[in-house]
């Protein structure tokens, strides 16, 4: 991986839970870091296709219960 070193300011508290958690798995501070940005990223990402779905004119709605008997088999 081609890496790019980056300052970050966090709250203290919130710095401590990163120390903490990197030291209870044995891992370097960065490597918490970044695994936080990719979950993050990855979420937002989901979350964007999310929105533009729910905010195209011409999508098709499927009603709760439809929903519900296709995943659940009810």
């Amino acid at each position: 991986m081609n890496n790019k070193q980056m300052l970050l300011r966090l709250p203290r508290e919130l710095a401590g839970r990163v120390e903490r958690l990197a030291a209870d798995l044995h891992q370097p501070r960065n490597h918490i870091v970044t695994e936080a940005v990719m979950f993050y990223l990855a979420e937002r990402a989901d979350l964007d296709v999310a929105l533009d779905r729910l905010r195209d004119p011409n999508a098709a709605w499927v009603p709760h219960r439809d929903a519900k008997r296709e995943l659940l088999g009810d």
